[in-house]
């Protein structure tokens, strides 16, 4: 049967042709199946994994998890690393009387800078290694400590006689500081050994004993003007110069933190300031090594910076 179509500029009915009537259905049914498939596409995307997608997702589950368990036990390792490089710091000083020797991680830090280019398997496998000799080193660094501290801590009367604190009040580094080596000499002005630690406090400062001990000697000479000599025993010896007035007398018993003097000019001192120096069995030691009992890392590491760029004695 003939379908019939009206005509508005002839104002007539013509038939339609079954062929433009069956191109017509052919095109809206292909569009539809279009419609249709992609609207399958995406709810089969959306809802039902590949067995690659499969594969991805739980390698990525597995790194995920990976990450965050080295993620937190690096922390835990940093941070206790931290607190170890502190007592490391304590004992070298108190006992060695030298800064403590890096940790050492160069080997870890060279292998994380190579994860950019190493597979995602080959980064957690590395990473878990690194992790593990961290721990192993935390566990082996912890022992020692232990065993030094504890060695430390058994006498109490031996660690009272030794030179712990600084001499004069300065826990906020607020008095600039000269520290041991070769400096210009400031009449000479040649390139001398300057064998103590110079602070620049004002005439009549308080100086203390550094450590329990004996007054040894009270002398005054042309270099180093009024100076008291302190035996601590176990073959420290301290020396505190360019005094204004000793407030000891020589032989007299000293507590560390007592009173025994008041810094001056005396002697050949360009600037009023106190020279200190520490002495253990005939050798020269830094002071600023000695002050882990008042100084905590940051200070100390402040305070040699600040002391070791000084190109110039006082004395």
């Amino acid at each position: 049967m003939n379908e019939w179509k009206y005509d508005e500029q002839s104002m007539t009915y013509k038939k339609i042709k079954k062929a433009r009537r069956i191109l017509r259905n052919c095109i809206v049914y292909f569009v539809s199946s279009i419609v249709l498939a992609v609207i399958y596409y995406v709810i089969f995307a959306l809802t039902i994994d590949t067995k690659q997608e499969r594969q991805f997702k739980q390698e990525y589950a597995y790194l995920e998890s990976a990450y965050d368990s080295l993620g937190m036990n690096f922390v835990k390792a940093k941070s206790v690393l931290e607190h170890l490089k502190q007592k490391d710091t304590m004992i070298y000083r108190s006992v060695f009387k030298t800064d403590p020797t890096e940790s050492g991680l160069t080997f870890e830090t060279r292998n994380f800078s190579m994860a950019s280019i190493m597979e995602n398997y080959n980064i957690v496998n590395m990473t878990s290694a690194t992790i593990n000799r961290l721990v192993d080193r935390v566990r082996n660094n912890r022992a020692k400590m232990e065993t030094a501290l504890s060695k430390i801590n058994s006498d109490k009367t031996k660690f009272r006689n030794i030179p712990a604190i600084q001499p004069v009040e300065n826990k906020n580094l607020k008095y600039n500081s000269v520290s041991v080596g070769m400096k210009i000499h400031p009449f000479y002005r040649i390139p001398k050994m300057h064998t103590g630690l110079d602070y620049t406090v004002p005439i009549n400062t308080k100086v203390i004993a550094t450590a329990d001990g004996i007054v040894e000697n009270i002398v005054e000479d042309a270099a180093k003007g009024i100076a008291i000599y302190i035996n601590h025993g176990n073959g420290y010896t301290t020396v505190y110069a360019h005094l204004s007035k000793s407030l000891v007398g020589k032989g007299a018993s000293v507590q560390r933190g007592k009173l025994i003097a008041l810094s001056g000019d005396s002697g050949l001192s360009i600037f009023p300031h106190l020279h200190y120096e520490v002495w253990q069995n005939g050798k020269l030691i830094n002071p600023i090594n000695c002050f882990f009992a008042e100084l905590n890392p940051t200070q100390l590491k402040t305070m040699i910076y600040a002391s070791s760029n000084i190109g110039q004695s006082l004395d």
